[in-house]
């Protein structure tokens, strides 16, 4: 048994590292490895296929369906913009809420990848125009969206809550671990607000958003049929992945959106990423992995060191791998056994320890995250010559080591149990 986990163990470091280094789905990969490593551990192939969530897929697939409508139709651009005209000539406040905004919309369904498609280019338009630091105003961006994501109605929350479905601590940690992300959103934008001088624009009028037209019919029912869905699901407890599709294809049988464009753009990648790797992870769990991986962290670890280390080890895994894919499914069924071990962690923190610092190790050039600020500063500053990418590439990766260095201070000093309720 000992060494069937071991071997599980090594089959899933090795989705990682083959994913990373091959740049193919991780989520394919690890259904395939989930396949081979059950074959040898004597699991049917039946029992490998019943670890395909369906519930956490609709629940995700769901909200997607809708906000894609939303995104194609421009609907969520246009929303921003008239946001944003909204400070007039006090420029000085448009990084704090443009933050505020991304925040916001991922936390009410749209999730990180959508908002951050949405949000980011306008970002760094908008910071190009200000005259301010282009990449901070990505950091912040960036940041806001994987922070947000982690509302119960949001995809980073839902996942959370799927992967604690079946412990004694199910639907006990959700607000908590919401209200810890938006108390770290808020300290580290206004700390990359101050350092980066953020608040010291180069003009006070901006061009782009002189010309913002009003909602059309279109998009005004689309902003209704959102609003619907977050307070039926919200109100009386609806399912966000059944209560979404059913919002979506109204807005189609009125002609609103199209659903075969929204399907076009949502992102199918991520959901076989996360349902892929829970198949792996259950295949590890029945042999033996998981329990293997608590002993090998509650070895290093003491009363004291509990949250900052298992937050040290999810940046780390976040430098190559996906937060909601591939960290939270491989550490998260680690809690229930640590806290055997050190039940006065707490069961809230350690999984805020988890979340947050893995997301802030996105700012990785090698994430999502870092890879399209990358991508869209070098769009939007390709005839101001002021690329390179080396540079750039370093910032980055610095950024992110720093960002996962001062979350393990937060998770030891305790910043990650404060609400807990």
């Amino acid at each position: 048994m000992n060494s069937l986990a071991l071997l599980s163990l090594l089959f899933l470091v090795a989705v990682l590292v083959l994913g990373f280094w091959k740049k193919v789905n991780m989520g394919f990969l690890a259904m395939g490895m989930a396949l081979i490593i059950a074959r040898i551990g004597g699991i049917p192939d039946k029992t490998v296929i019943s670890n395909f969530s369906t519930s956490l897929f609709i629940s995700l697939v769901g909200p997607a369906f809708l906000f894609s409508m939303a995104v194609n139709n421009g609907t969520m651009d246009l929303l921003a913009k008239k946001m944003l005209r909204m400070v007039g000539k006090n420029t000085w406040c448009i990084p704090l809420l443009l933050s505020a905004m991304t925040f916001l919309l991922a936390a009410a369904g749209c999730g990180n990848i959508p908002t951050f498609s949405i949000i980011l280019p306008l970002g760094i338009a908008l910071a190009v125009e200000l005259g301010i630091d282009v990449i901070a105003m990505g950091l912040i961006i960036t940041m806001a969206c994987n922070l947000g994501c982690m509302s119960p109605i949001a995809n980073g929350g839902i996942i959370a809550a799927g992967l604690i479905a079946e412990t004694p601590y199910a639907g006990q940690f959700s607000w908590s671990l919401f209200a810890e992300c938006a108390l770290v959103w808020l300290v580290l934008t206004l700390g990359f607000f101050f350092l980066y001088k953020l608040y010291k624009p180069g003009t006070e009028q901006l061009a782009m958003l002189d010309d913002v037209r009003p909602f059309d019919r279109n998009q005004k029912m689309t902003l209704l049929a959102c609003l619907a869905v977050v307070v039926v699901v919200f109100a009386f407890g609806v399912n966000i992945g059944l209560a979404a599709p059913l919002a979506a294809i109204i807005l189609c049988i009125f002609g609103v959106a199209s659903d075969k464009a929204a399907i076009k753009i949502m992102p199918w990648g991520t959901f076989i990423l996360v349902c892929g790797v829970n198949m792996l992870m259950a295949v590890v769990k029945a042999l033996g992995g998981i329990d293997l991986l608590v002993e090998g962290l509650t070895s290093i670890m003491s009363g004291s060191t509990v949250k900052p280390i298992i937050a040290l080890a999810s940046g780390v895994m976040s430098w190559f791998s996906s937060t909601t894919g591939v960290v939270m499914p491989a550490l998260i069924p680690t809690i229930t056994g640590i806290l055997e071990q050190f039940p006065g962690a707490g069961y809230a923190p350690l999984i805020t320890s988890i979340t947050i610092t893995s997301f802030l190790a996105a700012f990785s050039p090698a994430s999502t995250g870092g890879a399209g600020i990358m991508a869209q500063y070098a769009i939007f500053t390709k005839d101001k010559g002021d690329q390179d990418t080396n540079k750039l590439f370093v910032r980055l990766f610095l950024t992110s080591i720093v960002s996962v260095l001062v979350s393990v201070v937060f998770a030891f000093v305790g910043v990650y149990s404060i609400f807990q309720f």
